[in-house]
């Protein structure tokens, strides 16, 4: 994926580093962002939504990711865990 705010050497750089990882670790690394964008989501709706508890807000999260079809067939008035 191209970025305009990157410069082409940077660009190299990043790839060299990611590929002299390799893939187990670039795989834990990618495991990390998701978990940290998912707990940054979850803060965001909690500081939207102040009455919100952790479990709630992440039942809002797994809802928009999933669409609400799915996320009821899948959970039926449970909370997910």
């Amino acid at each position: 994926m191209r970025t305009g705010d990157t410069a082409a050497t940077a660009r190299e750089v990043q790839r060299a580093t990611l590929r002299a990882l390799g893939p187990a670790r670039r795989l834990e690394l990618a495991i990390e962002m998701s978990e940290q964008a998912r707990a940054t989501a979850i803060q965001g709706i909690m500081a939207r939504h102040p009455g919100l508890g952790p479990e709630q807000a992440r039942a809002r999260l797994l809802r928009r990711l999933l669409g609400a079809d799915l996320f009821d067939a899948a959970w039926r008035g449970r909370t997910p865990r």
